[in-house]
């Protein structure tokens, strides 16, 4: 079986356990509060509801070229229920194998999210996005250093006390990547020009809330590159992502989750992600 057919199988499954499964959960629950849904937002999936909010969100991932740790800060804000703007700030630290370790600024990202279609208390949503990422990070030290402009969609369902959440989104880059130098067999070095990335990037995700106060979730990432790392090139990469959500008090949310890949084309082994979010 070819690595394109398990992808699909992998995929079609997941989709049909998100679908069907919940089914019952929601059928034997009441109805909840609409003021307090209740825990439910994912790690690495869109949320699709525009509203205000900060969050601190940080990131640690293992590969085969080291470690990576990220800080990033967001503010999001909604003047009116079905539009917001966000502005994001990563800061990132690489501690490579080989190499000294880096730390600065990553890439600025400002995304403009509208909701034609929100039914109920959130219960339904359907979102229409466009992040422009800014090259405020250091290329050189592999930090960011890129233009880009990712389009997406977002929609949340809720089912009772099950929330499914999806996003699918393209990234481009828009500006010339940094020329690199290659060591050739007749011991020269020549520069050589790397494609502009661009990347197809899809999420399924599926949240349970146990309590008022507890939700369990768990997510289907995938990431197919076009352009780029020839290495990951037109191979696509899924990952899955089991994580806890905690409302300890209204207005606050905070996430765990572990993110594990699932095919060979990979971009790290693991990644641990945390977010604290305060919602007004």
């Amino acid at each position: 079986m070819t690595m394109r057919a398990v992808v699909r199988r992998t995929v079609m499954a997941a989709v049909l356990l998100l679908l069907l499964f919940p089914a019952p959960w929601a059928l034997a629950a009441g109805p909840m509060d609409e003021g307090m849904p209740g825990p439910h937002q994912p790690l690495v999936t869109r949320d699709a509801a525009p509203e205000t909010k900060l969050e601190v969100m940080f990131g640690a991932a293992k590969s085969s070229m080291g470690r990576m740790y990220e800080l990033a800060l967001a503010a999001e804000y909604a003047p009116i229920h079905s539009f917001s703007v966000e502005l994001e700030l990563p800061l990132a630290l690489r501690d490579p194998r080989e190499g000294p370790t880096v730390a600065g600024p990553g890439d600025l990202a400002l995304t403009a999210k509208v909701a034609p279609l929100m039914l109920g208390a959130q219960d339904t949503v359907v979102a229409l996005g466009l992040t422009l990422g800014l090259p405020t990070g250091s290329e050189r030290r592999e930090l960011g250093g890129e233009l880009s402009l990712t389009p997406f969609v977002a929609a949340a369902q809720r089912l009772g006390p099950v929330y499914l959440h999806g996003d699918i989104g393209y990234r481009w880059r828009l500006d010339s990547p940094r020329r690199i130098e290659m060591d050739t067999e007749s011991e020269m070095t020549e520069t050589v020009q790397p494609e502009k990335e661009q990347a197809l990037t899809a999420n399924l995700a599926g949240s349970y809330i146990s309590t008022p106060w507890l939700g369990l979730f768990l997510e289907l990432n995938s990431v197919t590159l076009f352009k780029g790392d020839p290495e990951l090139k037109d191979r696509t990469q899924l990952y899955l992502t089991p994580g806890v959500t905690v409302e300890p008090a209204k207005g606050w949310n905070v996430r765990a989750g572990v993110q594990l890949p699932l095919t060979n084309a990979r971009e790290f082994d693991y990644q641990i992600g945390v977010a604290v979010m305060r919602s007004f």
